[in-house]
């Protein structure tokens, strides 16, 4: 499993282009570790972070993950308002606690995702309706 977040990683870390210059992408470069980073307004189009570890509340406010392949991450508490993830691949991603207040997932796959306790709120579905089930 370490191998395999470790490869996801060297994918994500180039395209994070919004958070190069932070502290957290900085130790996400030299460590391969990213629990409770801060990726808010990265642009992770097309990113493959299969599995990835991100748990620890990552903060991905405003990130770009449309298209992303998110299949198992681990998303935990992840602070994902406003994020893009139109068409993201969130096949049994573990989402359980995570913000997705105005998130964007027209088009993604939520298949066997665990969604307990995650907060919607003007957050756009996979078919395309709105749910406004927590605001």
């Amino acid at each position: 499993m370490k191998y395999v977040l470790i490869a996801c990683l060297v994918i994500l870390i180039p395209l994070a282009s919004g958070a190069e210059g932070s502290d957290e992408m900085k130790a996400l470069k030299a460590t391969g570790i990213c629990v409770a980073c801060a990726l808010g307004g990265s642009d992770l189009r097309w990113a493959n972070v299969f599995e990835a570890e991100l748990a620890g509340a990552p903060n991905l406010v405003g990130a770009d993950l449309s298209k992303a392949d998110l299949r198992g991450a681990n998303l935990f508490g992840a602070n994902l308002e406003s994020a893009k993830l139109v068409g993201a691949n969130l096949h049994g991603a573990d989402l359980r606690w995570a913000s997705l207040l105005a998130a964007d997932l027209s088009g993604a796959d939520m298949t066997d995702a665990q969604l307990e306790g995650a907060i919607f709120c003007k957050t756009v579905m996979p078919d395309g309706t709105q749910n406004n089930s927590h605001c």
